[in-house]
């Protein structure tokens, strides 16, 4: 899985909805330590996202589509990405106030290395170092370069289980526009193949800001759908559990290889 973020239009929602809206091309919201095979390519898209967050006198809509990410192998244990958001959709009402904004998103280049992996047991481990390039139009980012590094993890069990977990920590432009605020974020994700082609998993992931505000939590699942041996649509629902975390994140993803 590949995650797209960007800055959203309401400051509370931070590090949750930058995650969730038009950012997680692939199965999950958790990386995963398997790279793309050198002369192959993986298109990996947010079909469909959509972002709803509901106070006492606030509503946040977002609404993105087809955020996509392109990979390619360089070697068995090393590949490079380059993401990009080409439509993003925000609103903002509140107490009488009401803000829209719609445009292009943002450029991401990534690199993933597999430095670790186990094959006996089957347990691996990545590196992800992301920097985000400020493309953004009508007022959907913050104009501002921003990066991060991704741990992710994935260990295989008997009956077709696996297990996701990642660690991220970022560095992206703070409110006031005058600096850079660490933000941490972590998830783990369970999933299993069912029957067939089809096959679901069910996820928890946080983050929180050094700039402040609350921590934010979310939980989902999801359903997997595999076309064929290389392509696969991905149907996801995700539900914010704290305060700070956007209430529902519904996603609609499809993936392929070639």
């Amino acid at each position: 899985m590949n995650t797209l973020r960007f800055a959203p239009l309401h400051p509370f929602l931070g590090l949750t909805a930058a995650a969730l809206l038009a950012c997680s091309a692939g199965a999950q919201l958790t990386e995963w330590p398997t790279t793309v095979k050198p002369g192959r390519f993986l298109i990996e898209m947010d079909a469909i996202s959509l972002t709803l967050d509901r106070e006492e006198d606030f509503k946040y809509t977002a609404f993105g589509a087809a955020s996509v990410f392109l990979t390619t192998g360089v070697t068995q244990n090393l590949d490079v990405q380059v993401g990009a958001e080409f439509l993003i959709t925000q609103r903002i009402e509140t107490s009488g106030f009401t803000d829209r904004s719609t445009g292009v998103g943002d450029v991401y280049v990534r690199t993933k290395w597999r430095f670790f992996e186990a094959k006996d047991s089957y347990n691996a481990a990545a590196i992800i170092p992301w920097v985000k390039i400020p493309t953004n139009s009508g007022g959907v980012g913050n104009d501002a370069v921003e990066g991060g590094i991704i741990l992710p993890w994935e260990a295989r069990f008997p009956g077709g289980i696996n297990l996701y977990a990642m660690a991220e920590l970022d560095f992206l432009r703070n409110d006031a526009d005058d600096g850079y605020d660490t933000d941490w974020f972590g998830s783990m994700a369970l999933s299993r193949q069912l029957i067939g082609g089809i096959g679901a998993y069910a996820e928890i992931a946080g983050g929180k800001s050094s700039g402040g505000g609350s921590f934010e939590g979310t939980m989902g699942g999801g359903v997997t759908w595999a076309v064929r041996e290389y392509a696969w649509w991905d149907f996801a629902v995700y539900r914010g559990i704290t305060r700070g975390a956007a209430d529902w994140n519904p996603v609609v993803r499809f993936n392929v290889e070639f």
